[in-house]
């Protein structure tokens, strides 16, 4: 079970920039759920409802699709498989989204996407109705409150920094005023304080200020551990970090390891990382330097049948059994549910590995993973671990080994196939793709698709 944060509070109450100061502290997900209310609004406008009754809203809900994913700590979304990016805080939007929230079945509709992302991890989630109505059962919930006069000024400093915007600071207020009107007399979940909530007056303070009493009254809590999901059967995290540690000594020791650009990697939250296979050395040279985040692994259910010792091992240190003999459903699942629970997977689309050095081709399985996860993947690229040790190699060459990582895949990038019936060869191919991408001697060629597949099962 993850742990739920809620911070509710009317317009401009400071909600949204402690939200994200207090998530970034704690490592945890920052959830915005205006954002999904105003995206929903955005998508009715662009379907040519903008003023239709909420009856014709309400009909329309089930033609909407949200996608979720985690990018560099906070929730992002596609709807309808498009990023809507800064259109949700148009002039259009901004003027028909509290009568949109206002629905009873809207609101209904944002509650249970809200609640189904309790999977992908500790959640700071900020709103107007989170610790009322969203997540009563929050482990803290705070309520931020300004004086109207405060909020008005806020408000209107942030549309001035718009280009363009022409508002002045009395349109400004009434809109607000009216805004707080609306939240507090709607008939389903009302803007008020939880119960249990800690108020919290933004007047005269600055945000840094809000953050701190924030995390004062969580630290001040009585202690409460929660279970994480990193927490897998078997799993030592001694075992882990040791072996991390003694793998790294010994790359740089005898191999000049270097990594590059692992600012693609999330501090926080669940993503894949895939990377090519040339050798036995790929799993360690991807994840040793990683030092904030434990790295699990997807492998080939015959690396626990080697030896006892090799069996504890690969269970300590967080590795997935899967049997590449047939579809392994239950592995899949597994490792759907470990991204979607805010973790790292390494995987190695080819399957085993290469001949020859060159990239082999890979099959649809891997982009039906990608698609059913829903989280972004990190291309990353080993360069040195053939030369040094490669397949059917009895010793180990002294040979420099680099790992490069990429700029993520996003769900966004692999919805522009969701009509297509080959979508989930294609998204393996767009992520190999990125892996070549990543070869710094830019001359990689992937094998052909015939040679690919009798590699994979060599």
């Amino acid at each position: 079970m993850n742990s739920i944060i809620a911070i509710d509070g009317p317009s401009a109450s400071g909600k949204s920039t402690v939200s994200r100061k207090v998530a970034e502290g704690l490592g945890y997900i920052h959830v915005d759920s205006g954002a999904i209310y105003r995206a929903l609004t955005w998508q009715i406008i662009r379907d040519g409802l903008a003023g239709a009754s909420p009856e014709a809203i309400i009909r329309h809900l089930p033609s909407v699709t949200l996608r979720f994913f985690v990018e560099e700590g906070a929730l992002r979304f596609t709807i309808n498989d498009v990023d809507p990016g800064a259109a949700i805080r148009s002039l259009a939007v901004q003027e028909q989204v509290s009568a949109v929230a206002a629905i009873p079945e809207v609101r209904a509709w944002v509650g249970e996407r809200l609640r189904s992302l309790k999977t992908l991890g500790d959640l700071v989630v900020e709103g107007r109705d989170i610790g009322s109505v969203v997540f009563p059962e929050a482990a803290f919930k705070f309520y931020l409150d300004a004086d109207p006069e405060e909020r008005a000024r806020r408000r209107y400093l942030e549309q001035q920094a718009l280009a363009g915007n022409k508002t002045n600071p009395d349109e400004v207020k009434r809109a607000l005023l009216r805004r707080d009107a609306c939240d507090q007399s709607r008939s389903t979940a009302p803007l008020v304080m939880a119960p249990g909530a800690r108020r919290i007056e933004t007047t005269r303070l600055t945000i840094e200020g809000v953050a701190a009493q924030v995390f004062e009254m969580i630290r001040a809590a009585p202690p409460k551990r929660l279970p994480k999901a990193v927490k897998q059967d078997g799993f030592i995290p001694f075992v882990y970090h040791l072996s991390r540690v003694f793998f790294l000594c010994y790359l740089w020791i005898f191999h000049r390891y270097r990594t590059h650009d692992r600012k693609h990697l999330p501090p926080r939250g669940g993503c894949i990382l895939v990377s090519n296979h040339a050798s036995f050395l790929d799993p360690i040279a991807v994840c040793c330097n990683i030092w904030n985040r434990h790295i699990y692994f997807l492998a080939r259910d015959t690396l626990f049948q080697q030896s006892r010792f090799m069996k504890w091992w690969a269970i300590s240190v967080g590795t997935l059994p899967i049997d590449r003999t047939k579809g392994d459903i239950r592995a899949l699942k597994g490792a759907i549910t470990l991204v979607r629970q805010g973790n790292i997977l390494c995987l190695f689309p080819e399957g085993t590995r290469t001949h020859d050095g060159r990239l082999q081709s890979v099959k649809a399985g891997i982009g039906f993973l990608i698609e059913k996860a829903g989280v972004p993947v990190i291309p990353a690229y080993v360069s040195g671990t053939f030369e040094a040790f490669p397949r059917d190699a009895h010793k180990i060459k002294f040979h420099k080994i680099d790992t490069y990582f990429g700029k993520p895949v996003t769900p966004a990038d692999c919805a522009v196939f969701k009509d297509d019936p080959d979508r989930h060869q294609k998204i393996a191919d767009m992520v190999m793709a990125r892996i070549a991408a990543l070869n710094p001697a830019g001359k990689d060629v992937t094998e052909n698709r015939g040679a690919g597949e009798s590699a994979q099962h060599a």
